[in-house]
């Protein structure tokens, strides 16, 4: 079994050094244990000649070997089950502004089922969209659900955004700003494919608004110190800016047809059966997600 995890290691992460820190071990024990498999199968799995990539026998053993691993996993859930124990794992996958909360909402989902377990990366909108339709993810975390995959959305709390800027900008402590105030702005941006981007081209859009200028920065966190900065004027999510609006480090400005009101959905897809432990996460998100992340920003607010 272990030389079969050092092999499904390698093929998720097409890397000896990451395999070898996914399974907390040294890069020669993933190499020793990939060359015993090759022994016992007789056939050679990964070539890394010029990148690392399984061979044809590879793949084969690998694809198999994941059934394995699930269903001795689902075994193992089976029998919890029967001493009234939810358990399992989640495959979770956040668009890259809910980083700033997701794990804090899954350290309190943790607290409550310990048995359950959660393996969460974090993409832009348009990879969340590639992972839901290729069935490469089990839950998602967004804003916006596409429109080409059959999912089932289930909208847990509310998402606002606001353009924000340095506390000594022109437009900041002003009221019902006009949307044409921000043509003669230098814009912030998210790079392609990001919802925070899409939102903010759809509102300059409705309101008929052509900037003099826009930058790509690429991300919430670069946009956020860039604002701050002085750089420019920035569409960020409340969740990302809320402590340094509160330490006054950064402004909210008042541009009408602010915030841009829209809600946070786990997502899954609607043409699978989610297992117990999925069901079990999207149950609490829809009862408790709105609460805690309002617990949440309360706190660090006073904080």
């Amino acid at each position: 079994m272990k030389q079969l995890r050092a092999l499904l290691a390698i093929a998720d992460t097409g890397s000896f050094t990451m395999a070898a820190r996914r399974l907390h071990i040294t890069q020669p024990a993933v190499s020793m244990q990939l060359r015993e498999l090759e022994g016992i199968v007789g056939e050679v799995l990964v070539d890394g000649r010029r990148e690392v990539r399984l061979t044809a026998a590879g793949d084969i053993l690998a694809r198999r070997a994941r059934e394995v691993m699930t269903a001795l996993e689902s075994a193992g859930v089976e029998l919890m089950a029967r001493r009234g124990v939810v358990a399992g794992t989640v495959d979770i996958v956040a668009v890259s502004t809910a980083e700033y909360f997701v794990p804090r909402l899954l350290a309190e989902f943790g607290a409550r089922y310990p048995d359950i377990s959660f393996r969460l990366s974090v993409e832009n909108r348009d990879g969340v969209y590639a992972r839901l339709a290729e069935h490469r993810l089990v839950v998602a975390i967004m804003g916006t659900p596409p429109r080409s995959t059959p999912v089932r959305a289930v909208p847990f709390a509310p998402h606002a955004l606001s353009f924000v800027a340095a506390p000594d900008h022109p437009l900041a402590g002003k009221h019902a700003v006009p949307p044409a105030s921000l043509t003669d702005e230098r814009l912030l941006l998210r790079e392609r494919g990001s919802g925070t981007r899409d939102h903010l081209e759809r509102y300059l859009k409705t309101h008929g608004v052509r900037p003099y200028r826009a930058d790509e920065l690429g991300s919430n966190e670069t946009l956020k110190q860039a604002a701050m900065a002085g750089l420019g004027v920035a569409l960020l999510s409340h969740h990302v800016f809320d402590i340094e609006h509160a330490a006054g480090r950064l402004a909210r400005l008042d541009v009408q047809g602010t915030p841009v009101l829209r809600k946070w959905n786990v997502v899954v897809r609607s043409d699978l059966v989610v297992s117990t432990a999925v069901q079990t996460l999207l149950d609490f998100l829809e009862a408790n997600g709105a609460e805690l992340m309002r617990g949440m920003v309360a706190r660090e607010l006073a904080a």
